[in-house]
């Protein structure tokens, strides 16, 4: 049995912006880190997506600039992820973004690149994860050597596992996140379409937890190992308390995960595919 106090946290899925309904405000998500004993959070930038009447709808280079801001504010509790918007956007627009990094005087626990990731939301920004207007971003990811965050559904078919095991396929070196491993359910095709490409080696597929429930988490860690699962919690959907929704599925891992795969799902994973190391030469 692992001891969670001795595992370090680092949150791959975590927003800021205006959602209408929900406190995704920079106060709150840094209370909550520090709240949930949170290292460090991936974060991109919510008023990127296009919800008439529930975000701001901000274009590609808005967004983005927003959340280069805020990690340059909190350089050692943040890392961002470029929001892109292949129904509006152009990929060529998110480069100069990939070139940003932080003082080079200063010591950096983390990489001093500003952004680590790409996030795509076929659902609310209105295409299709495997529509070929996003070719052009996973290629932008492919020559960064960027993993590509997206938001899978279990009931919006634009959002599939399958759409999205279809777009890996086409960019087989591109790392995939399925965020949500299927929002809402059903989960076993984000489950199997990770097991599938890890089977076959077509594509490099993960999975994160926020909002599925325990007992799928451990059913996904069972089906493809704990290299394939990263901790994630969509923070802070639940507003003020956000972390103390996931201390079950924290207890429940650290109960059936042995230390080194514990460490794994909640911090190591994402820190090598996300090359979070302040080590440049990683």
């Amino acid at each position: 049995m692992a001891t969670l106090s001795e595992v370090e946290t680092i949150d791959c899925h975590a927003h800021v912006g205006s959602f209408e309904g929900y406190d995704l405000s920079e106060a709150t998500l840094l209370s909550e880190l520090d709240q949930g004993g949170v290292a460090l959070a991936l974060v991109s930038n919510i008023d990127g997506a296009a919800v008439p009447g529930k975000t701001r709808g901000l274009d590609e280079a808005a967004a983005n600039r927003y959340c280069l801001e805020l990690v340059r504010r909190h350089p050692d509790r943040i890392r961002g992820l470029l929001w892109a918007r292949p129904e509006s956007g152009a990929a060529e627009m998110l480069e100069p973004f990939l070139n940003e990094r932080l003082d080079p005087d200063v010591a950096h626990r983390w990489t001093d690149r500003v952004f680590v990731g790409i996030k795509l939301h076929p659902e609310m920004n209105g295409f299709e994860a495997d529509d070929p207007r996003v070719d052009p971003y996973m290629e932008l990811a492919r020559r960064h050597r960027l993993p590509v965050v997206v938001h899978c559904d279990g009931t919006c078919e634009a959002a599939s596992a399958a759409r999205i095991l279809a777009l890996a396929r086409r960019h087989p070196r591109v790392p995939v996140v399925l965020y949500h491993m299927g929002f809402g359910g059903p989960h076993e095709p984000a489950i199997e379409a990770v097991a599938c490409a890890s089977s076959r080696g077509d594509a490099e597929l993960y999975l994160e937890t926020a909002q599925a429930p325990v007992e799928v988490v451990l059913e996904a860690v069972r089906t493809v190992g704990t290299d394939r699962v990263l901790f994630g919690t969509d923070a802070t959907y639940f507003g003020e308390g956000h972390y103390e929704r996931y201390s079950a599925l924290r207890v429940a891992l650290a109960g059936t995960l042995a230390q080194e795969e514990l460490s794994r799902v909640m911090a190591d994973n994402a820190r090598e595919l996300f090359r979070l190391s302040g080590d440049p030469s990683t």
